[in-house]
């Protein structure tokens, strides 16, 4: 298979606690319905200043609320716990204010440099959602989050619990995807699969969604449904660089060079750094397209960007290779080899070679 791992988003269970359903409802203000505005459409720079501006014409708790959310998605946590406390301070029962506390600690340990000296964080988080339940125990998205933390303590078993918890109060379906993701992390595919298929019928239109359910699907051997679901997820967001880049790795399991191509190359031109894999991949379909000199140009682009990956290494390495660079292909083995010392693949070319 092409692709080199199923990376977990267990970060969409905090993303989920607060969609839609539970965005606060600003007083008729200018200033809040703008921040809100501005907020939703995914542009919180924009936002912040009109969300200080909503705060001091009015320091209501759900402006205060909307502005720390701001504020967090800006990585200023510092400034959005203190208006969080502020908004609890003024109404200690918006219970939005104490999952988005909660989820600001998550936010601060997932971005921490040293994950296992902030481990406290999570502790933080779990003892406001104690709070937020006193407060409201019916309120879904404190057990989504708290599901969410349990996963990041490696307390699965706890965060199903948590997580089933929420469903039954509100089916939302990213928190049922964040189940499922809990679910591969515990080996068990069947619920895992399962709960994504539930979380796309019920999103159809969630990208996202798609997305994840497409690669577990992949991942599973399942291409021709993988497809279905990648295809659609393109069509949803044609923006979508991730998108494109799973939908390369499908056509490319099922052998189709010029839609894995396409795709790839759609990768790339969206986002020309945040992706290496699309290289490889876009490589690796020119290697069987036989044109070897643009395969080697688009490894070495990985490579530039990833310089420690020893299967970018290898690929070049087979690059130059099939070019008959002997001298090149032998450097990037060797490099291969030194990041990881039982790469086969990367050996068996030094042996070719000799």
């Amino acid at each position: 298979m092409r692709f080199w791992f199923f990376v977990l988003a267990l970060s969409v269970g905090v993303a989920a606690a607060q969609q839609n359903p539970t965005q606060p409802t600003p007083k008729p203000q200018t200033q809040a319905s703008l921040c809100l505005l501005l907020y939703e459409a995914g542009r919180p720079e924009a936002a912040l200043p009109a969300c200080e501006r909503a705060v001091r014409d009015a320091p209501s708790a759900e402006n205060l609320y909307l502005l720390a959310r701001v504020q967090s998605d800006l990585n200023r946590f510092t400034a959005a716990i203190e208006n969080l406390r502020r908004s609890i301070t003024l109404n200690s029962s918006y219970i939005q204010s104490y999952v988005a506390l909660a989820q600001v600690y998550v936010r601060q340990y997932l971005l921490a440099e040293n994950r296992e000296a902030s481990k406290g964080l999570l502790d933080q988080a779990l003892s406001i959602l104690r709070e937020a339940e006193r407060v409201n125990p019916k309120y879904a998205p404190i057990y989504a989050t708290r599901g969410t933390v349990l996963a990041y303590q490696n307390k699965l078993e706890q965060a199903v619990e948590s997580i089933n918890r929420s469903l039954a109060l509100k089916d939302e379906p990213v928190v049922r995807a964040l189940l499922a993701d809990i679910y591969i992390r515990q080996g068990k595919w069947d619920e895992a699969l399962k709960n994504y298929d539930e979380a796309v019928k019920a999103a159809p239109k969630n990208p996202s969604l798609r997305i994840k359910y497409g690669s577990l699907l992949l991942l599973r051997g399942n291409v021709d449904l993988a497809i279905e679901h990648l295809d659609q997820a393109v069509i949803l967001s044609p923006g979508n660089a991730e998108a494109w880049l799973r939908r390369g790795d499908a056509y490319y399991e099922k052998k189709d060079w010029q839609q894995a191509g396409v795709s790839y190359q759609q990768t790339v031109a969206l986002s020309p750094v945040r992706y290496p894999d699309a290289y490889v991949g876009l490589g690796q379909v020119l290697i069987e397209l036989k044109d070897y000199q643009k395969a080697r140009f688009n490894f070495t682009k990985a490579v530039a960007l990833e310089q420690n990956n020893p299967v970018y290494r290898y690929w070049l390495c087979r690059a130059n290779e099939l070019l008959g660079d002997k001298a090149g292909a032998k450097e990037q083995c060797e490099q291969a080899l030194k990041l990881r010392p039982d790469f086969k693949e990367a050996q068996d070319v030094l042996n070719r070679l000799k």
